[in-house]
């Protein structure tokens, strides 16, 4: 896996931590790259090392893991607790964590407590990415600025697809799927939200459930009331609307 978890471990029992990273090293999704025993060196490692997960005992002399990622606030990472005592589970899911895990455990249980933490590290840095992305393309709004390549996330991957090679995007319930000459893409979006951030003299929406780029479009063929079926260069056929009859005209320029 490229983009491993960059994950540290927090707790006071040298055994625990021993045992979370002889764990972690037979799991191929995680990276451990620090250790602390308390609180004290356990926040000074995460405003280090910026780490995507932690496990974290809950208690510990001193400070708690539970006050320590209370302190942190909006900044802590994910959170794994790890603890012999289940009386915390209520309050430590209040908090960032992903999961709660109860001493001892075993390898299963560790790995389903990375592969939760996983979706959830993979979700965040995926709309981070967009929110940047939109972020972008708004304060660029008044220029007319639009996507040149749209991010489509994948099974453990962003794909950045080039606009340029898009023939067309239909809509599949609460999808929108992006159509290449040999390929296809699909995100979790609106053909609505996705059209507002594409160049509209280059994508054009010919009906409710299509969006088709104008240069690859081949053919026009009258139907009737003004319609048409567009043939692409792939020789796909994709009807048009009559709500959308004065789009329809664009392809004509």
């Amino acid at each position: 896996m490229k983009n491993k978890i960059k994950a540290i471990i927090v707790d006071d029992e040298p055994l625990s931590r021993e045992k979370i990273r002889i764990l972690g090293e037979s799991n191929k999704q995680i990276e451990i790259i620090g250790e602390g025993k308390n609180v004290k060196e356990g926040a000074g490692l995460i405003n280090k090392l910026n780490p995507d997960l932690v496990f974290l005992d809950i208690n510990m002399p001193g400070k708690s893991g539970v006050e320590l990622i209370t302190e942190l606030g909006e900044s802590a990472p994910f959170v794994i607790f790890t603890t012999a005592y289940s009386d915390y589970a209520a309050e430590a899911f209040n908090l960032n964590a992903v999961h709660y895990l109860l001493k001892p455990f075993d390898q299963q249980k560790f790995n389903e407590g990375v592969d939760r933490a996983s979706e959830r590290i993979f979700a965040k840095k995926s709309s981070d990415i967009l929110q940047r992305m939109n972020d972008v393309i708004k304060s660029e709004s008044d220029k007319e600025v639009y996507a040149d390549r749209i991010p489509v996330k994948t099974e453990d991957k962003i794909v950045l697809v080039p606009v340029d090679e898009v023939l067309f995007i239909e809509a599949d319930k609460n999808y929108a799927v992006i159509n290449l000459k040999d390929k296809s893409y699909r995100m979790r979006t609106t053909l609505n939200e996705l059209g507002e951030r594409l160049n509209p003299d280059l994508f054009i929406r010919v009906h409710k459930s299509y969006i088709v780029n104008k240069s690859f479009v081949q053919e026009l063929e009258p139907t009737f009331n003004q319609e048409y079926i567009i043939k692409l260069v792939t020789n796909k056929k994709i009807p048009t609307g009559k709500a959308y009859k004065e789009n329809v005209q664009k392809l004509f320029k």
